[in-house]
Parts: structure tokens; C-alpha cells; sequence
């Protein structure tokens, strides 16, 4: 019994230690002591191009990154043509790619970016919503029950 309890708490112990040193190891990487991998949108490596470090090592260009990423997938769900929505996506990157070098200029392109995106969902918005009401109208149905159909299908603002 004696052996089981020394056991038992050289156990919990170790299992204290490994726990501590984890919340220390996350703090770090939260704090960017041990390096700086801010990106949501891709993998920070040692192989990235200047403007995915300068996107890396910067809080509020990560935070822009994550606004794009979310800004996306609102455009996709929005879009009547992701397969041209996704070859724009591309085509952005590369030229963020190829022509950012600095902060600035990433900075500058995710700013237009968004507001490229922010556009396209609103688009894709009134798109979806006139083919609705051209679908609703095709029904034939009496004013009340097209009422009455949009309080169910359409979303709330």
C-alpha cells in the first residue's frame, strides 16, 4: 500500500510538472516568446514569402487575414459562382504575392480585399433574394400565401 501511495504521487507529480510547463509554453506562444505564428489563413513557415511574414509577425495583419478568411466563406455561401469567386481568390493571392514586400502594402491589400468581398456578398445577397422572388412569382400563389412563404424563407436582418 505504501509502494502504491509513493506511486501514486510521483505520478501526480509528473502529471503537475508536464501540465505547468504546458500552461508556461502556452503563455509563451501566446505572448510570441517563442516565435510568432499569427497567420489563420495559411501555415507560417520559414519558407514564406515576404508578404505571408510580414502577415506572420504581425498582430493586426493576422487579424485582417482571419476578417478575409471569414469574409470568404460569406462570400462563397453568397456567391451564384464560386467557381469564379475562387479563381479571383487566386488570382489576388498571387498578385499580394508577387507584388507586396512590406507591412504596408499587405496592409493596403487586405483592406481592399475585404471591401472587394464585403461587395460581392452583398451582391450575392440581392442575387439570391430576385431569384427568390422570380421563383415566388412563377408560383402563382395569392398574396397572402407569398406572405406567408417569405416569413418563412427569407432571412431575418
Amino acid at each position: 500500500m505504501h509502494i502504491e501511495q509513493r506511486n501514486f504521487s510521483q505520478t501526480t507529480r509528473r502529471g503537475f510538472k508536464l501540465g505547468v510547463s504546458l500552461v508556461f509554453l502556452a503563455l509563451q506562444l501566446n505572448h510570441g516568446l517563442v516565435g510568432s505564428a499569427y497567420a489563420a489563413s495559411f501555415k507560417c513557415t520559414k519558407h514564406a514569402s515576404a508578404s505571408e511574414k510580414a502577415v506572420c509577425n504581425d498582430p493586426e495583419l493576422s487579424a485582417m487575414d482571419d476578417k478575409l478568411a471569414l469574409d470568404y466563406q460569406h462570400a462563397l455561401d453568397a456567391s451564384t459562382d464560386k467557381t469564379a469567386l475562387e479563381a479571383d481568390r487566386i488570382e489576388q493571392w498571387q498578385w499580394r504575392q508577387h507584388n507586396c514586400t512590406d507591412a504596408v502594402c499587405v496592409k493596403d491589400w487586405y483592406q481592399r480585399r475585404i471591401g472587394e468581398l464585403e461587395a460581392d456578398v452583398q451582391a450575392g445577397k440581392k442575387s439570391q433574394h430576385d431569384a427568390f422572388e422570380r421563383n415566388l412569382a412563377d408560383q402563382h400563389l395569392a398574396p397572402t400565401a407569398q406572405a406567408e412563404v417569405r416569413k418563412i424563407k427569407e432571412p431575418q436582418d
